[in-house]
């Protein structure tokens, strides 16, 4: 996975991560910018797209740096200040 890039996503956040299996994650956060006709429409400029560890294992968000990997027993903790 090209970690500057996916589809019409950019990786804009990066950030350590803690886990409660012990192991140290990074976390990406890609963005998506919104097409001129939409903003036009009023939509943000750019919305957050996806949120995953660098291996690309997608993470759901459960409050400000704090998330889970699905299908697992396994939660992350970030303490960076630009954490989402």
């Amino acid at each position: 996975m090209d970690t500057s890039q996916t589809g019409q996503s950019v990786l804009k956040h990066r950030y350590p991560a803690k886990g409660s299996d012990g192991k140290t994650y990074e976390v990406h956060v890609y963005f998506e910018t919104a097409s001129a006709q939409s903003i036009k429409e009023g939509a943000p400029m750019e919305k957050i797209s996806s949120v995953r560890t660098s291996d690309g294992t997608e993470l759901h968000v459960v409050s400000k740096g704090h998330y889970e990997i699905p299908d697992s027993d396994v939660t992350l903790t970030a303490t960076a200040p630009d954490a989402i």
